[in-house]
């Protein structure tokens, strides 16, 4: 079992990434994005410092773009990974978990572009943004609960859907992501999603983060112990992370762009790049085992031939 679990230095640099900003917050430290508002003599300025101070008015957006992106492109990283790792080992648990990484992953994409306006809604984005976020993160937690959960129930030996079902069920996932996001952005009326007088600021986010914690306390540890693996135990450890995000977000989060805002943002990243690296572990681990079995090989050979050789 030691060879499928992550190593013990990399599960305490996950916990140290996730307690770091609070410290720093304890030493001043402000990771929020600060809100400027356009309020520049437009008439007296030039074109140039009207565009500087529109860059200014929107560095919270870009910085929310920004972080937003990155973690769905460790999730293209994943998904590429357990890709290549079905085609190597027909292990389809691996690309079951990864496809349902990369599905949430679109969520967040798409929930980017809308909040970007690349999707073109009329919904305000001081609703727009935390509701879908809220939407994604639910999202994230039960398409991974039900990738896992479908494999303590179903053993992959007996299991006759084959790649072509994994494409639709991916290409499915991801029009519904398009089609509620979409629907988001050209609704003029969104719940409200965050009560900054209250000691839970964001109420929407309690319920992924206990799905989370269910996640992690019952389902992803049975799922590791079914079916050990570098990939799952990262599935493990990256529930770490995930708790960490919702508690910025659902308790510490009272506007958008501040600093439990950034931070649970910047955690999310965390949360797809533990599994990416649980399972680039797992082909250094398989290189290195090819590699020894290799060697074991040529050294078999060249004893045989001795033996040969001395016989002769």
């Amino acid at each position: 079992m030691k060879k499928t679990r992550i190593p013990v230095q990399l599960v305490w640099a996950v916990v140290g990434i996730c307690v770091l900003p609070s410290l720093l917050n304890l030493l001043g430290v402000d990771f929020g994005s600060p809100s400027q508002t356009l309020d520049a003599p437009l008439g007296n300025t030039t074109k140039g410092e009207i565009i500087d101070v529109m860059h200014y008015t929107l560095s919270g957006s870009f910085t929310h773009t920004i972080l937003e992106w990155s973690a769905f492109c460790t999730a293209i990283f994943t998904v590429i990974l357990s890709l290549i790792h079905f085609y190597l080992k027909g292990d389809v648990v691996t690309l079951i978990i990864g496809v349902a990484l990369f599905s949430a992953g679109c969520m967040d994409a798409f929930h980017t572009l809308a909040a970007d306006r690349l999707i073109q809604g009329v919904a305000d984005n001081h609703n727009l943004i935390p509701f879908t976020w809220a939407i994604c993160r639910l999202f994230n937690a039960l398409i991974l609960l039900g990738g896992t959960s479908f494999f303590l129930i179903v053993q992959p030996r007996k299991w006759k859907g084959g790649i072509g079902l994994v494409v639709v069920a991916s290409l499915l996932c991801g029009i519904i992501a398009f089609w509620f996001v979409s629907i988001c952005a050209h609704s003029a009326t969104l719940p409200k999603t965050i009560f900054p007088n209250s000691i839970v600021t964001r109420p929407w986010d309690l319920a992924p983060l206990l799905l989370f914690i269910f996640a992690g306390l019952v389902v992803f540890p049975r799922f590791y112990y079914k079916y050990p693996s570098l990939f799952s135990h990262a599935l493990v450890i990256s529930i770490i992370p995930q708790v960490a995000t919702q508690l910025h977000m659902a308790f510490g989060s009272k506007e958008l762009f501040d600093n439990h805002f950034n931070i649970g943002h910047f955690l999310k990243i965390i949360t797809y790049l533990v599994p990416f690296l649980g399972l680039s572990l797992d082909y250094i681990r398989t290189y290195r085992e090819q590699a020894d079995t290799a060697k074991q090989l040529k050294q078999a050979m060249g004893v045989f031939s001795s033996i040969l050789t001395e016989s002769r």
